[in-house]
C-alpha cells in the first residue's frame, strides 16, 4: 500500500491532509512513533537511549535531506515497523523557498 496527497498548516498549526485518508495514517504513525520514544524516554531520561531503543524496536524519526520522486528534498521521516510516512514542503516558485505550511506526504506499507 502507498498513498501520497499534499497537506496544509492553518494559522493555529492544525494539519488537513488531501485525500482527507491520510490525516488517519498520519496519526496512528507520528503517534505509535511519539509514544514508543516517549515510554524510553521516561525509562532512561536519556534522548539518545530513548532514540536508540526505539530503533532497535524499529522506530526511528530523521528529519533531513531525501530523495523524493528524483529530487532531493528537506523531509521529516517517520519509520515504523509497519509503515514509512515521509512529509516535506513545497517551494515557492519564484524564490526556490521552502513554504513551511504546505507541501506534501507519501505513507508506504513495509
Amino acid at each position: 500500500m502507498e498513498m501520497e496527497g499534499k497537506w496544509t498548516k492553518d494559522e493555529d498549526g492544525y494539519m488537513e491532509f488531501y485525500p482527507s485518508e491520510l490525516q488517519r495514517l498520519y496519526e496512528a504513525v507520528t503517534d505509535k512513533y511519539h509514544q514508543v520514544y516517549n515510554n524510553y524516554l521516561d525509562e532512561f531520561d536519556d534522548d539518545d537511549e530513548a532514540y536508540y531503543k526505539a530503533l532497535n524496536d524499529g522506530y526511528e524519526m530523521i528529519t533531513d535531506y531525501k530523495v523524493l520522486n528524483g529530487k532531493e528534498e528537506f523531509a521529516t521521516t517517520y519509520t515504523t515497523p509497519q509503515y514509512v510516512l515521509d512529509i516535506w514542503y513545497e517551494l515557492n516558485e519564484l524564490t526556490g523557498k521552502r513554504v513551511y505550511d504546505r507541501g506534501f506526504i507519501r505513507i508506504s506499507s513495509k
